[in-house]
């Protein structure tokens, strides 16, 4: 009975040795498959022309800010808070342009 218990507990260990070099092997796998996809990716946009003066990790970012005010005359005038617009271009990890817009509120005076 000790001798079956022992060997189902040796069998446990070594299955889960076995599973953990078997994540390991898939991690490797993984990043050698991100390794040559990222590699095929410059080398297809150095021959399209399409990243000239990027380099892999940077990102086109450009940022516009826009103010409005409304001023009311006479009886008219109210407490009314100007409004600001962020907006953000960046390119995505797929090669898209993408447009995010922040509105704030600014207090008055």
């Amino acid at each position: 009975m000790w001798t079956f218990i022992t060997q189902l507990l040796v069998t446990l260990v070594l299955l889960g040795f076995f599973l953990v070099s078997c994540q390991n092997v898939m991690h490797i796998v993984r990043g050698s498959l991100c390794f040559v996809l990222k590699h095929i990716h410059q080398e297809l946009d150095k021959e399209l022309g399409e990243s000239e003066g990027l380099s892999d990790d940077e990102e086109t970012i450009s940022t516009r800010v826009v103010r409005r005010r409304v001023l009311l005359k006479g009886n008219a005038l109210q407490n009314i808070p100007g409004e600001q617009v962020t907006e953000e271009h960046f390119t995505d990890e797929q090669g898209n342009v993408v447009t995010k817009k922040d509105h704030t509120s600014t207090p008055n005076p």
